[in-house]
């Protein structure tokens, strides 16, 4: 009898400790926004799906298909080869992320009352590279594109600069300058720049490639800047370097720096259209302190700057001024209507005379080969100068010199000099100019004017 009670007490308790235990709860996707969400779910289980939202818009101009992208890109993304893809006003890669954009991809700028622009900002990445069979193309979406239609291509970096810590860049494209000499802002090959270098205004002009700031970590070959309406390509400061480059029909100056920049070029060409046009090479320090530090002060070898009448007569192959020092090795100059090289200042002119601005191994063929001036605008040619027989340039005002120039091809090994003798990122170069006879690097992917 003790035991029968024993054991209806223990099936009471058990009984009793079964109506106070919860049912287990349902577990699913509880996340109303999810595809997957289940109203009757009430534990998540981390089950939920989502179908990503496009970074882009669809949209379609005159009966095509186009893909366009606007304001900040936060994440990584890519344009492929297969779209069509179209910027609309200034498109910022920020901080962390990075845009890839495949070979053969063509980038159209829209043509809707914006000002279309790609700025890299800093610490964002570009990652472009096509081929010479498959370049990658930025142009207007327009049929018939003008100089100026859009704003080109923008890299801000962290490295130094000589205005201060930092700067605006122009068209409000994003700020630059810092301490790091190597930062990194990607990579660009095989890119062409089509009718960019929109004007905003007075001093504020954006170019075909713009580069502010940006680090030696950041790796630059194969592009060409094509009929802009200002500067082909432009240093602000930093570091970095360009090699293979072609600045052609641009309305301003082929090749330009300023603030400070001491990267590297090898292999450019300038080549000027009769439309528009100032200086293959515009080399400046720092307008409002000529001696502000870090000097501008890149080494520059195996260059071609072809020249034009734009009706003016005022073009010049190289303007050196405002305190800029470099080096140069295996130039070739010919065809600009108002001089081929002029150095201007005092404090640029101190530099040569100290062989802190060299130019070595040249062949000028120009209407006035070289002209020296002193900040006050007095002629300073008696002082010692580039034409040094030392220096082994040739000069000469009739063309004898550069018979064998043939569109960007040329010349001998006459004459030339080694470049790897201005460092170990030069390739070695046994002739003066930019391309050499049988070996046309600028073949396939760059357009002729």
């Amino acid at each position: 009898m003790k035991n029968r009670k024993a054991t209806i007490k223990m099936m009471i308790l058990a009984g009793a400790l079964m109506t106070i235990v919860p049912a287990c709860k349902k577990k699913g996707c509880t996340d109303p926004t999810a595809d997957n969400y289940s109203s009757e779910a009430k534990k998540e289980d981390g089950s939920c799906t989502f179908t990503p939202v496009n970074w882009y818009s669809d949209v379609v101009v005159a009966g095509v298909d186009y893909k366009q992208i606007s304001g900040d890109i936060t994440v990584n993304h890519t344009l492929d080869g297969a779209s069509k893809w179209l910027l609309s006003g200034g498109v910022f890669v920020k901080s962390g992320a990075t845009l890839t954009i495949e070979a053969g991809t063509t980038v159209y700028a829209a043509n809707d009352g914006t000002t279309p622009f790609l700025s890299i900002q800093q610490g964002g990445k570009i990652n472009a590279c096509g081929t010479a069979a498959s370049p990658i193309v930025f142009t207007p979406v327009v049929d018939a594109p003008t100089p100026g239609s859009w704003g080109g291509i923008i890299l801000n970096g962290y490295a130094p600069i000589n205005t201060g810590t930092t700067a605006e860049g122009e068209g409000g494209t994003g700020i630059y300058g810092g301490d790091n000499t190597t930062d990194n802002s990607g990579t660009m090959c095989y890119v062409r720049v089509e009718y960019a270098g929109k004007i905003l205004g007075t001093d504020n002009e954006l170019n075909g490639f713009s580069f502010n700031g940006c680090g030696s970590g950041t790796t630059l070959s194969y592009l060409q800047a094509y009929k802009g309406s200002d500067d082909g390509f432009e240093f602000f400061g930093g570091t970095v370097s360009l090699k293979y480059a072609v600045s052609s029909g641009n309305q301003d100056d082929s090749f330009d720096w300023t603030h400070g920049w001491s990267g590297n070029g090898q292999f450019w060409v300038a080549n000027q259209g009769t439309v528009g046009g100032d200086r293959g090479i515009e080399a400046d320090n720092n307008g409002d302190n000529n001696a502000a530090a870090p000097y501008s002060n890149p080494s520059i070898a195996n260059i071609t700057l072809i020249g034009a009448d734009d009706g003016d007569a005022s073009n010049q192959g190289i303007k050196l001024r405002e305190g800029t020092k470099a080096n140069f090795l295996n130039v070739l100059i010919t065809g600009f209507p108002k001089r081929g090289c002029e150095v201007e200042h005092d404090i640029t002119l101190g530099n040569m005379d100290a062989g802190s601005l060299t130019f070595k191994n040249a062949i000028i063929d120009n209407v006035n080969p070289f002209k020296f001036t002193t900040s006050a605008g007095v002629d300073a040619s008696g002082i010692a100068n580039f034409q040094e027989v030392g220096n082994n340039n040739s000069t000469a005002t009739d063309g004898s010199l550069t018979g064998f120039l043939s569109g960007y091809i040329g010349t001998t090994a006459t004459g030339a000099a080694n470049p790897t003798s201005l460092g170990a990122w030069f390739d070695n170069a046994n002739y003066i100019g930019a391309v050499s006879t049988g070996a046309d690097w600028t073949f396939g992917w760059v357009k002729a004017l």
